[in-house]
């Protein structure tokens, strides 16, 4: 049976038990997450597989932690066993489906990284999680609107395949969680959302009551985009009120959401994990650092521009995006890189004003 050294423990890899070496980034960036939320005491990796993560929570995070390690499969079951034993920690090995046991169990922190859509187990993660909870979702095509009617299915809402269409992806999964969570007149605040290759990751620390129910529905909303000019822009609310002709250029205009229109990042929390991850024996340090430096930086403005098509509509040539960030800034607005593109960026600059900083910057061809 092979073995797999990952973080600080070593698991065996069980003969048709899951497991993605692509993922590794995602799990020290879970490690250090939790680490970084002193509240929790009891953790579950709901759909646990080889139980790679769990174990790795338990033995890595330097507090005392309860951590349940679940898998449906009598064969990850049994595996989850050995390598709690591999690595000699103590961890609740269990045998139910996910949402069986958080339909019956409460934990500090839920963990959903199921091999595809979270979406059948939003709602039972709600329901359990009591301090936080993180939810990867890979199913990138119906959350960006490639596959339009899986994801209107899934999710509740109509995803648009924009320019920028992971973070529409990002803004579609939170709406949905956001939304379950309100049922039960709680919020979630985002600590640390990103959308990384052929995944969307979520970390949301859970808020009770009413009163932040209600201020967490109130930044849902729709996306209006013009495929046309580019232009965006949002509009808050749970009904429809767009306008369906682009202000800008008066093409028409199309309409995606519910979707979440606030933050998606806590900047002190990201400092925080930046800081834990670099003091530890992370297998993908330097990559994780410098997409959460970038995440930290990022400006909170909604949505981002995609350079190239831009330019290539404009019949330009790029630019390094740094001068044009520096340029866009020079002319009084925010911008920034964006961890969702190289070559994407954003800014409060409105389109035209995009367009006019582009082609000076442009050299002649």
């Amino acid at each position: 049976m092979a073995q797999i050294r990952e973080g600080r423990v070593t698991v065996e890899m069980g003969e048709g038990v899951f497991y993605n070496p692509r993922m590794e980034m995602n799990r020290d960036i879970s490690v250090a997450c939790v680490a970084c939320l002193p509240g929790v005491k009891t953790y579950v990796d709901a759909m646990a597989a080889s139980g790679i993560r769990g174990i790795r929570v338990k033995k890595e995070v330097p507090r005392e932690l309860d951590v349940t390690v679940n898998d449906w499969d009598a064969d990850a079951y049994r595996l989850i066993q050995q390598n709690a034993a591999l690595n000699d920690v103590a961890v609740n090995a269990s045998n139910r489906g996910a949402n069986t046991l958080l339909s019956c169990t409460q934990f500090d922190y839920v963990d959903l990284d199921p091999f595809g859509t979270p979406a059948p187990y939003i709602d039972s993660a709600c329901r359990s999680a009591k301090v936080a909870m993180g939810v990867t979702a890979t199913d990138t095509a119906p959350l960006c609107g490639a596959h339009l009617r899986a994801g209107m299915r899934r999710y509740a809402a109509r995803p648009l395949k924009t320019d920028y269409y992971h973070e529409v992806g990002l803004r579609v999964l939170l709406g949905k969680v956001v939304r379950e969570q309100a049922k039960y007149d709680k919020a979630v605040r985002p600590l640390l959302c990103h959308a990384t290759e052929h995944y969307v990751r979520l970390y949301l620390e859970v808020q009770h009551g009413v009163i932040f129910a209600d201020r967490m529905v109130d930044r849902m909303g729709y996306l209006l985009h013009c495929f046309k000019c580019h232009h965006h822009e949002l509009h808050p609310g749970m009904a429809i009120t767009t306008p369906y002709a682009c202000p800008v250029c008066g093409a028409k205009a199309q309409i995606g959401g519910p979707l979440w229109l606030g933050d998606t990042k806590d900047d002190a929390f990201v400092g925080h994990v930046i800081e834990t991850i670099g003091a530890g024996p992370f297998g993908k340090k330097e990559r994780a650092l410098r997409m959460l430096q970038t995440i930290r930086d990022e400006i909170d403005v909604p949505m981002y521009y995609d350079q190239h098509i831009l330019c290539r509509d404009l019949k330009a040539t790029p630019t390094a995006i740094g001068v044009l960030i520096d340029a866009l800034r020079a002319r009084g607005y925010r911008a920034s890189r964006t961890h969702y593109s190289g070559i994407g960026f954003k800014t409060d600059a409105p389109v035209n004003d995009i367009k006019a900083t582009i082609l000076r910057l442009s050299p002649p061809r």
